[in-house]
């Protein structure tokens, strides 16, 4: 049995259940509806299916918990450059689906606050403020298991910022093409099952969101901690290009400390200054990544271990079983060093690889989903 029923400028479509989500019922939003209206109105375990079209200015603050927000084929919220986020507040068993945000002021989503959050299909562009550091597409603070799977993010200027987060945290299957400072940065997050895996990133031509930064870090584990038998995984990851960072990498872990992390085959293709570095903290391993840099400015070296992050504890770094073919700036092979203040064990590494090249952009396991 369906009701349908129209008030004011909602127009709502309810359905007896909903066993995928649990919930009473659906909600239809056209555009001219008011989401803040809508989510206000409507019980927890609602699911939001917002229409095809146009919807502008709109903002969520504080989602209802088990709340589903779902875009139909062409769903696009329109900040307008005038609207700070798209969802703002705390957001406990919320999931956003399927629809475009775009021209929102500081954040695409920002949620200060909660558990169990997933944001599926979603394309956020022409988004975020500042450097990007603290801004960006989507911003979680003090969230925990957080799920953000096949999105697109372009000309923002950070694409996901996860911090203080707590574990399960899976980033997976994500496309960023010039995302500004970072295309995830993990700050201060802990705990099992944390996975950043089989996203592709790509720097190209000169449009970059205006006033952010040009990439830094495409993938930075920042003060950041797995557990000894469930490490942070950094798996097959792809990015290409680098921005006009003196800095700047492909990977970086142990970035201010942090322990039990590892990054395991990811291709990088003249990614950055450094390929894949890790600059302190503990039990952390580079294990079967392929990295190639043509000879750029800024170019420095493949693959590194060293002590930056003092006074915090740095041991037991590994590199093993990686390749590489890495011209620096004055066009010289540079593929691995160490300053021996880690106790790195460096085992097995081949470079210089000669096979290596442009090609093996094609290579990547993420190459295979996209």
């Amino acid at each position: 049995m369906k009701l349908y029923l129209s008030l004011g400028l909602l127009s709502l479509i309810f359905i007896e259940s909903c066993s995928d989500t649990g919930s009473s019922g659906q909600v239809k939003l056209y555009p001219g509806d008011n989401f803040q209206q809508a989510n206000d109105n409507f019980p927890a375990g609602t699911v939001f299916v917002i229409a095809n079209g146009v919807h502008q200015k709109q903002r969520v603050h504080n989602p209802k918990s088990g709340n589903v927000w779902l875009g139909e084929k062409g769903a696009i919220m329109d900040g307008l450059n005038s609207i700070t986020a798209a969802f703002t507040g705390k957001a406990v068993n919320v999931s956003i689906q399927g629809v475009e945000i775009r021209n929102y002021v500081d954040n695409g989503i920002y949620f200060d606050a909660g558990e169990k959050v997933s944001f599926k299909r979603l394309r956020i562009t022409d988004t975020g403020s500042g450097t990007g550091e603290l801004n960006g597409a989507i911003r979680l603070n003090d969230v925990s298991d957080i799920t953000v799977s096949h999105s697109y993010f372009a000309r923002v200027s950070s694409a996901i910022l996860p911090s203080y987060c707590e574990g399960p945290i899976l980033i997976d299957w994500n496309t960023g093409i010039n995302i500004g400072r970072n295309f995830v940065q993990l700050g201060k997050c802990r705990g099992e099952n944390i996975r950043i895996e089989y996203n592709t990133m790509e720097r190209k031509g000169d449009y970059l969101r205006p006033g952010a930064r040009d990439v830094e870090d495409w993938i930075s584990i920042y003060r950041s901690s797995g557990t000894t038998d469930n490490p942070i995984q950094v798996r097959y990851n792809r990015a290409r290009g680098h921005g006009h960072s003196k800095y700047g990498s492909f990977i970086m872990l142990g970035d201010a400390g942090g322990k039990h992390q590892l990054a395991y085959g990811n291709v990088g293709v003249t990614p950055g200054q450094v390929g894949i570095g890790i600059a302190g903290g503990e039990d952390i391993k580079v294990d079967s990544n392929i990295l190639y840099s043509d000879e750029w400015r800024d170019s420095n070296i493949a693959l590194y271990s060293a002590d930056y992050s003092e006074p915090e504890p740095c041991n037991n770094h590994i590199i093993t079983n990686n390749r590489s073919l890495w011209y620096n700036r004055t066009g010289v092979q540079n593929n691995l060093w160490t300053d021996q203040d880690c106790n790195p064990i460096l085992d097995n590494n081949t470079y210089p690889d000669y096979s290596l090249n442009h090609s093996i952009w094609e290579s990547s396991k993420a190459a295979r989903g996209n």
